[in-house]
């Protein structure tokens, strides 16, 4: 019998499912393949706080290889071979994987590891400047937000663009209010 009918196969499958959904949205906002996070932070007033979406892409890389980790020791309970070795390949990816984390978040130079959009945008353009970029972020349509995530050098027109606007003003030729600004 390969699939143990007390194991909780259903729930595991499911936090499996939701863990791998997680590690691939971490790791597209790690890698600078998904900016909705980062811009959200933009938007904020105050005092910018620190971020590391390379420790949190370690934190669910962890939990996700705990997860198969317990998985695949179900699956192979019964089975002799190499695969007996897949449940501890697992667990030793996430020993790494929160030992990387914590030396992160602990790590001035790791902690503040960003994808390269991020570390452009925080050396060229001023925090104004950078808040009324994360709310054109939000004013345009969500395909073309899905295309500035993948293509860097549209991202950057765009920029350019809000910056643009930014210095020297937009106006909304539908605004009634216009004339009393």
């Amino acid at each position: 019998m390969i699939l143990d009918p007390r194991y909780p196969w259903l729930a595991m499958g499911f936090l499996t499912l939701i863990a791998t959904g997680a590690l691939l949205q971490r790791a597209a906002v790690a890698f600078g393949l998904f900016k909705d996070p980062l811009m959200a932070r933009f938007r904020l007033y105050g005092p910018e706080t620190p971020f590391s979406p390379l420790a949190r892409f370690l934190d669910m890389l962890g939990v996700w290889s705990l997860l198969m980790a317990s998985m695949s020791d179900a699956l192979v309970a019964n089975r002799r071979g190499s695969w007996e070795y897949t449940p501890v390949m697992f667990l030793a990816v996430m020993l790494m994987a929160f030992t990387g984390s914590y030396l992160t978040r602990h790590h001035d130079g790791l902690r503040h590891a960003m994808p390269p959009w991020y570390g452009e945008l925080m050396r060229e353009v001023t925090r104004p400047e950078r808040r009324h970029i994360a709310y054109a972020w939000l004013r345009i349509p969500r395909k073309m937000r899905w295309r500035l995530n993948a293509d860097q050098a549209s991202f950057r027109v765009f920029v350019e663009l809000v910056r643009l606007t930014f210095h020297y003003g937009a106006r909304d030729p539908d605004d009634p209010w216009a004339m009393w600004n």
